[in-house]
Order: structure tokens, then C-alpha cells, then sequence
């Protein structure tokens, strides 16, 4: 086996052990939470019989949830872990595999030399042998240079030429996106602080997490909103993360596969995504449009606000009726408003209103969908935050 193919070997492992550790541990909060729902329950009926009975209970959720927080911070440092030897293995081996060519290549020459009598050249002492491999690796990193610009005028081509679909404002998903990016614009300007309609769940750090009512049809919902600050990343940037197929598998462990099914116009297309099942929950799949798009200065902005909205949709190819997995439905919106001008990052912060209304299908209460909504929403976006940082502090800054 080529030293190529073991790389990619150890690096395919590596990344089966990550989802797995994610998936276990997706799993142990499925496990807590319904323990949780469990024990609340026994604990309603033996209130008032057996307190001491209740006492103990308390200690046992307590204790669970102690393990699981326990569990996920070994897990984030087995990844850290596995990520830095990984990083300086690549390095390694890139440097090995450039010797590797330089060698073929020279012993290549040699052996022309030999088989045409060609007289020998000077004979090098160390210090020139070493000047030569220098120079030979300076010109094969600038043609590494010269590949990769060459990649990235193909990719703004192919971005620009885009797949004929046009900036069509009059798809079936139009309407729909246009009024939720309306109401995340004059949502983004408001202070839930000042508001008497809106209730303060919870604060840590940058992030806060605020539910207000809201009269959709004959129903009375919850609405929940997250807003958060995540310093020397843009609002171009963090949407890109969000937005973008290739990262999301990099950072969201819970998708199993995520595929295009149709293009509706520069701005707008539809997917069908595959969940990972967390035992014993049935899996779920859902068929959704993703709109991304950048907004128009606003007075007192430096730069533009950029915003992502993923909408539950029927599509033709991939009918509900003929559905292994449950069907969830989803309304999910980002809007990230960039603050400060540069030009380091140091000087820039992207901030983030999330909101993220999540039907998973089948037969779920109502409350427990709201329990675990609350939970997650500071661990999504701790998680797309710190990957985000990570994955931009190198590049130029792009707004």
C-alpha cells in the first residue's frame, strides 16, 4: 500500500472515530433526557407519598447528568487531541511525500545519464546539494500556489455561471422567503431586554436565549430565539459555514447525507437530508429549501448582514409516502450582522439572532420538544462558532 493511501486510511479513521465518540454521545443526552421526563414524572406522583423517595430521585438526575457532562468534555478532548496529531502528521507528511518526488525525479536523470553515456555533471559538496533541494521544493510550493489560484478562479467561474437557473424571484419558495427575512431584519433591530412580550430562559456569556408567544393560525407557540457574539469572524463568513454543504458535514455530526435535488435560483435550493438515528428515536430525513443572501446596508452598518433561512418543502423526488425514515419538518433562520470595520480580526464581530423551530415527526410531546430546543440551542452555537473561528483565522477577511 502506497504511503498515500495509508494517510487516507488513518484520516477515514480518524473521522469514523469522531462521529462514532458524537454519536454515543448524542445518544447518553437522548438516554438523560428521557430519564429526565421519567423521573419527573415519578417524582409528580410520589410528592406528596414519599419525599425521601423524591430526594433520592433528584440525586440519581443529578448525577446522570453529571456523567454526561463529564463524558462530553473527555470526548472534546480526545477530538482536540486527535486534531493536532492529525494537523502535524498531514504537515509530515506532505514534506516526506515532496522528498519522495524530488528523489524519483533525480534518480530518474541519473539513470538517463547512464544509459546515454552522458558525461557527469560537477560533483556537488553538502552545502550545494542542500541549495538545490531548496530551490527544487521553492518551485514545486509555487506551483502549489499556482494550482490552487488556478482552483479558485475555476470555482468563481463555475459560482458565476451558476447552473442557467437565473435569479428567478418568482419560484414557488419566493414569498415565503422573503417574509422571514423581512422578519429577522426588524426582529435583529429589536431588544428583547426592552420588550415586555419577550421572556429572558436563560444568559451565559455572549449568548442569550429569549421565548415570546406567537399566534400562528388557531395556535398559541413558543418562539424561540438565540442571539450570541462570536469575535474575528464576518457575517459573510459564519453563513458561509452554515450555509455550505461541505463545511456543515465537518462541524454538524448529526447528518448522515445531504443531497441537492433541485436548483430554484441563485440564491435558493432544494435538499433532502438523511439524520443519524439516535437510539431508541426513529430516524428522521427531511426535505428542505436553503436560502442564502445578502442584505442591503442598513443605516449605521459598516458592511452588509447576510442571512440563511432553511424551509420544510414537498418535492417530487422525494414524496413522504415513499419514505423510510420519519419526516421531520423544520424553519430554521440565521441572520449574522457584522460589527466593526477591520482591517484585523481582532477588530471584527459577527453577531448571530438564531432561531430554529423544529417539528421531528412522529410522536413526541410537545414540552420535550421544547426542552431539548432550549438545551441545544447554546450547544449549536458554541459548536458552529468555535469551527468558524477555527476555519477563517488564517484567510483574508471577507465581508
Amino acid at each position: 500500500m502506497s504511503r498515500e493511501g495509508s494517510v487516507n486510511l488513518m484520516s477515514e479513521a480518524a473521522l469514523q472515530v469522531a462521529s462514532d465518540l458524537n454519536l454515543k454521545l448524542d445518544e447518553l443526552n437522548s438516554f438523560k433526557d428521557s430519564l429526565s421526563f421519567q423521573l419527573a414524572d415519578v417524582r409528580a406522583k410520589l410528592a406528596k407519598e414519599s419525599p425521601a423517595l423524591v430526594q433520592q430521585l433528584v440525586a440519581v438526575q443529578a448525577t446522570v447528568t453529571g456523567i454526561v457532562a463529564t463524558t462530553t468534555t473527555c470526548i472534546e478532548s480526545m477530538q482536540d487531541r486527535e486534531k493536532f496529531w492529525q494537523e502535524k502528521y498531514n504537515a509530515e507528511h506532505e514534506k516526506a511525500k515532496k522528498l519522495e518526488i524530488l528523489y524519483t525525479a533525480t534518480n530518474r536523470e541519473n539513470t538517463e545519464l547512464i544509459k546515454t553515456n552522458a558525461p557527469q555533471g560537477p560533483v556537488l559538496n553538502e552545502d550545494q546539494f542542500f541549495d538545490a533541494i531548496e530551490e527544487t521544493l521553492e518551485k514545486m510550493d509555487n506551483l502549489d500556489k499556482n494550482l490552487e489560484c488556478l482552483e479558485i478562479v475555476k470555482k468563481k467561474k463555475d459560482s458565476s455561471a451558476g447552473d442557467n437557473a437565473g435569479d428567478k424571484k418568482n419560484h414557488r419558495m419566493y414569498s415565503q422567503m422573503q417574509e422571514l427575512i423581512n422578519k429577522y431584519i426588524e426582529l435583529s433591530k429589536q431588544d428583547p431586554e426592552a420588550e415586555p412580550s419577550w421572556q429572558v430562559l436563560s444568559k451565559s456569556g455572549e449568548t442569550k436565549i429569549y421565548r415570546k408567544e406567537e399566534q400562528k393560525g388557531d395556535v398559541l407557540m413558543d418562539f424561540l430565539v438565540a442571539t450570541t457574539l462570536v469575535e474575528g469572524v464576518t457575517a459573510a463568513e459564519m453563513t458561509e459555514v452554515f450555509h455550505s454543504k461541505e463545511l456543515k458535514l465537518k462541524w454538524d455530526h448529526t447528518i448522515e447525507g445531504d443531497k441537492l435535488l433541485e436548483t430554484l435560483d441563485d440564491h435558493c435550493a432544494v435538499y433532502h437530508q438523511i439524520l443519524k438515528r439516535v437510539w431508541p428515536a426513529a430516524q428522521r430525513d427531511i426535505v428542505y429549501a436553503s436560502h442564502k443572501q445578502q442584505l442591503d446596508i442598513q443605516s449605521g452598518e459598516e458592511h452588509p448582514s447576510w442571512i440563511v433561512c432553511n424551509v420544510s418543502c414537498d418535492h417530487p423526488s422525494k414524496p413522504e409516502s415513499d419514505s423510510s425514515y420519519t419526516r421531520a419538518s423544520i424553519e430554521v433562520v440565521m441572520f449574522c450582522q457584522t460589527i466593526g470595520k477591520g482591517p484585523s480580526r481582532k477588530d471584527i464581530k459577527c453577531k448571530i439572532v438564531y432561531s430554529a423551530s423544529v417539528n421531528p415527526g412522529g410522536w413526541a410531546p410537545s414540552a420535550a420538544v421544547r426542552a431539548v430546543s432550549q438545551r441545544e440551542y447554546p450547544k449549536f452555537l458554541k459548536k458552529i462558532s468555535s469551527f468558524a473561528v477555527d476555519h477563517v483565522k488564517n484567510s483574508p477577511i471577507k465581508f
